[in-house]
């Protein structure tokens, strides 16, 4: 279990050997296009991709806006706003008319429209970017997994509205001061399930919609929310789904399970863990 106040530490080589790269191209690029996660736009955004990239038309594409709170959504893009950073709300699937308002955005920078501007995608694992490129460039060229870690190298990719793309592996930061950080990068499935265990994680969230989303909880699972501990919401959830052990007893491991698949695949419907204010 990670307690409060220890700090995460890891960094896989590749992240090491892609981030120096970035670092050695970053001069031949126009714009920065930053996907976060807008469930968790704080946790989401690496804060070494903010050191070297300040100095770069930014970009910052909020990923899965269909899943988040639509008022957390607006709240968050009149924040990045105020921060001097080109925010944009996009929906999973990345539709046509988020592929428009893209363009749109980054064509604004340039007087001359008929420039191919160089455009460097990043983001931290599973946020959605090869979805993205993959509509872009419009057929298939990125690989795209619900799991950390499927890009594993760059690659500059050309697209039909003369964008030339550079893809990134998803890149974290070597380590987690923040507990909760953690735990939030952990939920939308950003880092491997073997850095925390899974019942800590399920703990954290399950206190966290008890507190702003009982609605959510009650819509899915049948049961009722009010006035209960959040440990006495989790166990009804095993009885409901009869996610039990040998003897009758809960199954936590499974409820876990079960409790953030729902949650990092939308099923629980439209929630944001990092409120703006």
């Amino acid at each position: 279990m990670i307690k409060q106040n220890e700090s995460i530490q890891w960094y896989p080589g590749h992240m090491a050997k892609a981030n120096r790269q970035i670092r050695e191209k970053i001069k031949y690029i126009d714009v920065i296009i930053e996907v976060l996660d807008a469930r968790v736009p704080r946790a989401s955004r690496n804060p070494d991709i903010q050191k070297y990239t300040e100095h770069k038309k930014h970009i910052i594409l909020l990923n899965k806006a269909d899943l988040a709170d639509a008022k957390e959504n607006e709240a968050w893009v009149e924040k990045l706003k105020a921060q001097g950073a080109d925010a944009v709300l996009i929906n999973n699937a990345f539709d046509s008319r988020n592929k428009k308002q893209l363009i749109k955005t980054i064509r604004m920078f340039y007087e001359n429209k008929n420039k191919n501007i160089k455009c460097l995608i990043l983001g931290i694992p599973n946020v959605g970017k090869s979805t993205v490129i993959n509509s872009l460039v419009g057929k298939r060229k990125a690989q795209i997994g619900n799991k950390p870690g499927v890009t594993k190298g760059q690659q500059w990719l050309n697209t039909p509205d003369q964008l030339l793309l550079l893809d990134t592996p998803g890149i974290l930061w070597p380590k987690f001061d923040n507990h909760q950080t953690g735990i939030h990068l952990a939920c939308i499935g950003a880092i491997k399930e073997t850095i925390f265990e899974q019942e800590n994680i399920a703990g954290d969230l399950i206190r966290f919609l008890c507190r702003y989303y009982p609605k959510n909880i009650e819509k899915r699972y049948g049961i009722s929310v009010a006035d209960k501990m959040p440990y006495t919401v989790f166990e009804e959830i095993a009885e409901t789904r009869k996610l039990l052990i040998k003897g009758g007893e809960y199954d936590y491991k499974r409820t876990a399970e079960v409790l953030l698949g729902d949650y990092k695949n939308g099923r629980l419907g439209r929630i944001t863990l990092e409120r703006c204010s």
